[in-house]
């Protein structure tokens, strides 16, 4: 009797790959479909009709793809959507694409090969990784909503927090303090017109300032290349804006191991409003990206397509407000 490790062989993929052509998967693409399945029906092999029908049936599960848990905002996300998710009677599958998105695809091959209801993919600095393979999803009837604005995606589903709002916030808030001589430490700009970068940028050209702006500068040793570098300058920032609250709370490390008082010698604002903010000293000015809102809209959205729920088959774009919250690590500059 024909097995699939005998298509496999003579195809040239594993036999995982014959298994999803057979189901005509969207995951493996047409070629290689068309020629698994001719193969198939030369040997004469019989794809089980039972276990194919199975696929059709809801599994109660809806997959969330996050690229780590090393960045604090992300397990509080994840927590958010597994309470809205059980509160639906759903289960949560979580997965992990990695802090560059390198298994951004294996993610959605699981969740597909697992028979997920419905996927929520944060993105993050690399955008969509697997733009045709989340369409081919979609179009295989499995509902994807991402969580956060990647370009390109305006045909798919998106819940986002308005970041460049929240950035112009601060930035008026430091030019309104008095502050002229600002850095920014961070991630480079990946949210396009909803970047927070674009956002605080566009509030400091109001007033004709530019920034002293540092990217990509995340970890521990980076934040404190940074930090020496620019307490070493001639004339340092009196004010700091950290792309997110965990590399504020790095900033205040290593201001501190310079013996660099906050917000007396140098103003720190953060962003993402993460508890840690509250814990260290003077506590952290910061914006708040309503995770619990967040998460309710996604949940909420991907369960209404899940459960075709919603007449309306136009994309949706859902956009949440953020808010400053005014703390004591900001202060006028000293004259």
């Amino acid at each position: 009797m024909i097995k699939l490790s005998d298509i496999a062989a003579k195809a040239g993929v594993s036999e995982s790959t014959v298994s999803r052509a057979l189901a005509d998967s969207p995951l493996v693409n047409q070629k290689t479909k068309d020629l698994v399945q001719q193969l198939a029906r030369e040997a004469g092999y019989k794809v089980n009709l039972v276990a194919r029908n199975l696929r059709v049936q809801s599994t109660r599960t809806i997959g969330l793809v996050v690229p780590q848990v090393a960045n604090p905002y992300y397990p509080k996300l994840i927590q958010l959507v597994a309470d809205r998710v059980k509160e639906a009677g759903y289960r949560l599958q979580l997965h992990l694409s990695g802090a560059d998105q390198e298994s951004e695809s294996d993610c959605l091959t699981s969740l597909y090969e697992h028979r997920a209801d419905g996927v929520l993919l944060v993105t993050a600095v690399n955008g969509l990784v697997t733009k045709s393979q989340v369409e081919s999803l979609v179009a295989s009837g499995t509902p994807v909503v991402l969580l956060g604005w990647v370009e390109g995606a305006e045909h798919l589903d998106l819940v986002m927090a308005d970041d460049a709002r929240g950035g112009y916030m601060v930035g008026k808030h430091l030019v309104d303090l008095g502050h002229r001589d600002i850095a920014v430490i961070g991630a480079r700009p990946h949210r396009g017109p909803f970047d927070r970068l674009s956002g605080f940028q566009k509030a400091l050209n109001e007033s004709g300032i530019t920034p002293n702006l540092v990217s990509s500068a995340r970890s521990d040793e980076e934040v404190q290349a940074v930090i020496h570098d620019l307490v070493s300058l001639p004339k340092p920032p009196t004010a700091i804006f950290a792309y997110q609250d965990f590399v504020a709370a790095l900033v205040f490390k290593h201001l501190g191991a310079a013996c660099i008082s906050i917000p007396d010698q140098i103003s720190v604002v953060g962003f993402d409003n993460l508890d840690l903010g509250t814990y260290i000293c003077p506590q952290l000015t910061t914006v708040d990206l309503p995770a619990d809102q967040i998460a309710a809209e996604a949940v909420n959205l991907v369960l209404a397509r899940t459960q075709n729920a919603d007449d309306d088959a136009n994309p949706k774009r859902i956009v949440v407000s953020p808010e400053l919250i005014l703390r004591e690590s900001c202060a006028p500059p000293r004259r």
